[in-house]
């Protein structure tokens, strides 16, 4: 699960400075009057800080919400996760998916970021039969846009290519557009939102490919609390949850922290209510995150 989670620019002005010198002629032997004294500069009005230094506001997992934040040059991001999913109802069973890894690349282009995730390994005994397998691979970018002393926005696509195991590839390219935001309600709480553009694809009854689309439209509230600690609650809705199936809700809440400057750590726990085929999904989550 990627949660994933977009971008600023700031301006200053420039100081007044002047020198103003006088000198008065008098007769023979009169001294010379010393300079009038030059005003104080006047100081540079302040810009909005950026909202993303702390590796809080740059991650984006666990979320379904992608942060707003790219990597700042010179850096390096690694997250990964591990997951446990129940599907509970007939022929339910568990799935465990890891590393869930993401490797975020700086680029020269200002506020503009590659992404790379990796096959994840995926183990599922959902029907009565255990397999394991590797899941399909991504390659995407984000970009973020701007900010205020309030707002941060920016956005981010990803192309996922068939190379995963049969039982876990999707079976063709699908794409992801997202739009993602973020707003301070005060000192401590914020929201943050993406809304997301999906061409998936999955195996029709027949064993074809077939593409569909579905809309992801996410919103989180995080609290920032002291030492680098952030609680979240998210809701979630899948327009389509899968091929020829009808949409669905996700509920997750959990917590981050960092530690220092170059590693955090979360923990997390999600529903889905929704019955699809007479089945409903909960899931208990854990990842680590490193600033190289």
């Amino acid at each position: 699960m990627f949660n994933r989670h977009f971008i600023v620019s700031c301006a200053a002005a420039a100081c007044l400075s002047a020198c103003v010198a006088a000198a008065l002629t008098a007769p023979a032997f009169a001294e010379t009057q010393p300079p009038v004294a030059s005003p104080a500069p006047s100081p540079a009005p302040s810009g909005p800080s950026d909202p993303c230094t702390a590796m809080l506001a740059i991650v984006t997992r666990p979320t379904v919400t992608t942060s707003v934040c790219v990597v700042k040059p010179d850096h390096l991001l690694l997250e990964t996760g591990w997951t446990n999913t129940v599907t509970a109802g007939p022929g339910g069973g568990n799935t465990a998916a890891y590393p869930q890894a993401l490797v975020r690349i700086p680029t020269n282009i200002r506020r503009i970021e590659f992404d790379w995730t990796p096959p994840t390994y995926e183990r599922s005994s959902v029907g009565g039969t255990v397999v394991g397998g590797a899941s399909d691979m991504a390659f995407g970018a984000k970009w973020e846009a701007g900010y205020n002393a309030k707002s941060s926005w920016g956005a981010n696509a990803f192309v996922t290519v068939p190379s995963g195991d049969a039982a876990f590839t999707a079976g063709g390219t699908q794409y992801t557009v997202n739009v993602n935001g973020s707003y301070a309600l005060n000192s401590v709480f914020s929201l943050g939102s993406t809304l997301g553009f999906n061409s998936l694809t999955g195996f029709g009854s027949n064993g074809s490919v077939q593409r569909f689309t579905s809309f992801v439209p996410s919103l989180v509230l995080t609290a920032g609390l002291p030492n680098s600690s952030q609680p979240f609650v998210e809701y979630a809705y899948f327009s389509h949850a899968g091929l020829g199936l009808g949409g669905k809700s996700l509920v997750d809440f959990g917590y981050a922290r960092d530690f220092g400057q170059h590693v955090q750590a979360d923990v997390e726990y999600g529903v889905s209510p929704t019955k699809i085929n007479g089945q409903t999904q909960h899931y208990l989550g854990a990842g680590l995150s490193f600033m190289l």
